[in-house]
């Protein structure tokens, strides 16, 4: 199986409530590695993303440990690598105790430097892309639009800091996105926190609104939704549009998946929402929660793609993020095996 990663690496500063400063290399090494680890020997996983120069050295060795990575897509830049700041008012407590600053993020991805640093000669050889929106501008909407119309196979989304502007002073607040049907629609699985789902649209503002809109609703108006009338999107192969599944993480209240399903009631045949729950795991031996979305998405990506069963793979990937949280930062991820 070969893989493609797209998403943003960065230096976590994790301020305890004692005082003490965990410094940790995190945003999508977390995906990248994990994946890694969870893959069989012979898988290939290929990060696409731009590394500042100042941290290059330093998390190219760290990839370099693990030989199915292949790092031809990684590109160093001229910009220093993005620091987030996670203060957390009760440590290990999850996102709901997390306030966090961020530095300027490194360049956007263009669609070009995508194909020509994945595997360009056959691009639909690659089993499956995740996108983690780790810094929000990882790639922009047409990036997502040209990926979604170029590659047939499956495309997993992680909204993350989609829905998060940062103020001139680096602290991050929680926001709408404009376009976010469009973004979710170019995926075949989509995955958001709790607080991301009620931050993503201005007019839907419950979990199942939202994901009513996106299995059910949306449908009907795709060429209203990526403007084929006015062209303002790169063309785009409405056929390719295949929303399977989205998945709400919880936290300590576990997870979401809804899909499609066709049901009967009355002699009628009609469609409505699947809602699957899988509890929380807890960890006795719980450390870090950072980067167990990250770890999450990697683990659901790579069972779905094997799989295409939401169900195995939500439990999957919950039973891994769990054990995630018993780790503490990227270097001890190999133990995720």
């Amino acid at each position: 199986m070969k893989y493609i990663v797209i998403g943003e690496p960065c230096i976590d500063l994790i301020h305890k409530p004692d005082g003490t400063v965990i410094h940790s290399y995190g945003g999508i090494l977390y995906s990248i590695i994990s994946l890694a680890v969870l893959c069989k020997p012979s898988d290939v996983v290929k990060p696409v993303m731009n590394l500042g120069e100042d941290e290059y050295e330093n998390i190219i060795g760290i990839l370099k440990e693990f030989p199915n990575i292949k790092l031809e897509g990684i590109n160093k830049v001229n910009h220093p690598t993005r620091k987030v700041n996670l203060y957390y008012t009760s440590y290990k407590s999850g996102l709901s105790a997390r306030f966090e600053s961020s530095s300027q993020p490194t360049y956007p991805l263009k669609f070009e430097e995508i194909v020509k640093s994945g595997f360009s000669s056959d691009f639909d050889a690659v089993d499956g892309i995740l996108i983690n929106m780790v810094s929000g501008v990882d790639i922009d909407l047409n990036t997502m639009i040209q990926i979604r119309h170029t590659f047939k196979n499956y495309i997993h989304l992680d909204i993350h800091n989609l829905v998060m502007k940062t103020n001139p002073d680096g602290t991050r607040i929680h926001t709408t996105l404009k376009n976010w049907r469009t973004w979710c629609l170019c995926a075949n699985t989509v995955q958001m926190n709790e607080y991301e789902v009620k931050s993503l649209s201005q007019s839907k503002k419950t979990e199942y609104e939202v994901i009513e809109e996106l299995l059910i609703n949306a449908e009907k108006e795709l060429e209203k939704i990526f403007h084929k009338d006015k062209k303002v999107f790169p063309e785009i192969d409405l056929n390719r549009i295949n929303l399977e599944g989205v998945i709400i993480t919880k936290g300590v209240n576990g997870v979401s998946g809804y899909q499609r399903k066709n049901k009967e009631f009355g002699g009628k045949s009609f469609i409505d929402l699947d809602k699957h729950e899988v509890s929380a795991i807890e960890n006795p031996n719980l450390k870090d929660t950072t980067g167990c979305g990250d770890v999450f998405a990697s683990a659901f990506m790579l069972n779905y793609s094997n799989t295409r069963d939401l169900i195995k793979s939500l439990h999957f990937a919950n039973r891994i993020a769990s054990y995630k949280t018993s780790l503490e930062g990227i270097r001890e991820l190999y133990k995720l095996k």
